[in-house]
């Protein structure tokens, strides 16, 4: 539905600016706004279908996207492991100064 919409404003764009030509004493060439129509129809076809396969992430881009999607599940769990080495830190060093406690 909106491949048809662009399409037709896309048409009546250009056959409106063909209208409103600068050269007053011609006539409108409606041939070459024809053509100027199916060009601009079928840039805006492929425009959809881009943004289609963008949203559904079935373009070509996807590849990049699971890998920038790896590299934040990878960074996240750098982030998570530096968290736990810490925490076993300080819980060995709990545990030392307990023993230590103990055994004075």
């Amino acid at each position: 539905m909106k491949k048809f919409t662009l399409s037709a404003l896309a048409l009546v764009a250009t056959l409106g600016l063909t209208a409103c030509g600068s050269e007053s004493d011609e006539g409108a060439d409606f041939e070459e706004a024809g053509d100027n129509a199916a060009e601009m129809m079928d840039d805006a076809g492929d425009a959809t279908e881009e943004t289609w396969e963008e949203a559904t992430g079935q373009d070509e881009g996807a590849l990049g996207e699971l890998q920038e999607g790896a590299e934040n599940a990878g960074e996240e769990i750098e982030e998570a492991a530096d968290e736990a080495g810490d925490s076993m830190d300080e819980a060995a060093d709990s545990m030392e100064e307990g023993y230590d406690e103990m055994t004075q």
